[in-house]
């Protein structure tokens, strides 16, 4: 029974996500660009094989967005990357310190690690009737470790992958003129004016 438990206390030792040193820039950033396309579905393809060939991956897709994960340090390449190729009418950048979240998510983690801890040393000493109960104890402990250590991923992963959200407006087709002729000067010298008129007699 101890070395069930025992071991269960290893395998959370060992995957425990500790911060050797803090990085220089635990920050979580995002970008949102509105680019003018004249064909979404195209546009999305290229946008995302960009990003896949940069290491990043696609998150959501609509037909009218699309949200990106790339490498942070990745992520200026593809913001060029679409402004070359596309027209953007709408920008905007955001960045968040995640250096508060992760301290307090480790500081969590380390209490009750050092609780589960106190755990083992009771069920070395506790009789039969005790066991039961300290080991009830333990797993639900096991539970609350394992989501933080998972919470500590998802916040990393967000330190480590930028965000960069990416929505389509379709280009204006620009409507005919009152006058009949075309916006498209190549139709006007075909005496597209006079054709309608022919139709209309």
């Amino acid at each position: 029974m101890i070395q069930r438990v025992g071991a269960l206390a290893l395998c959370l030792w060992g995957g425990l996500l500790y911060a050797q040193g803090t990085s220089p820039q635990q920050v979580a950033i995002g970008s949102s660009l509105t680019i003018q396309v004249s064909d979404r579905d195209a546009s999305a393809a290229l946008v995302m094989a960009k990003a896949e060939a940069l290491g990043g991956y696609f998150s959501a897709v609509t037909h009218e967005a699309l949200t990106l994960k790339v490498p942070a340090d990745k992520a200026r390449e593809l913001i060029e990357f679409i402004k070359a190729n596309w027209k953007p009418v709408e920008e905007s950048y955001r960045s968040e310190s995640m250096v508060t979240s992760l301290d307090q998510l480790h500081a969590r983690l380390k209490a009750k690690q050092e609780l589960y801890a106190r755990f083992e040393k009771l069920l070395a000493t506790a009789d039969a009737a005790d066991i039961i109960e300290v080991e009830a104890a333990a797993s639900k402990l096991i539970g609350e470790i394992e989501l933080l250590k998972g919470r500590l991923r998802a916040a990393q992963h967000r330190i480590d992958f930028a965000t960069v959200a990416v929505n389509f407006r379709l280009m204006q087709r620009e409507r005919p003129r009152d006058d009949g002729s075309s916006p498209f000067a190549w139709l006007n010298s075909l005496g597209l004016e006079a054709l309608l008129r022919g139709f209309e007699r």
